[in-house]
């Protein structure tokens, strides 16, 4: 997936991620959870593209293109490329 927007189905998988790996982390002695939690890294790995569990949980956390502006953009206005131009 890498650049590509990160989609319905990899927001899904994040959020069962970080809910097993809450209960995985409460009780690593339960095989229920460690089970679960590995399903579910697996999963979100398959939905981002990624090989790491960890890295495939941020990939599918960060904010992709065209989903909102980052603050520092918020109210700025570019100028057009006609006064871009060195003269």
């Amino acid at each position: 997936m890498g650049t590509s927007r990160v989609t319905a189905e990899a927001r899904r998988c994040l959020a069962r991620y970080r809910f097993w790996q809450r209960r995985f982390l409460a009780a690593p002695a339960d095989p229920r959870a460690r089970a679960a939690f590995g399903r579910a890294v697996a999963e979100l790995c398959r939905a981002t593209g990624e090989r790491c569990g960890r890295e495939a949980a941020e990939a599918a956390s960060r904010p992709q293109r065209g989903d909102t502006p980052r603050p520092r953009d918020i109210g700025r206005l570019r100028r057009p490329l006609a006064d871009n131009r060195e003269r």
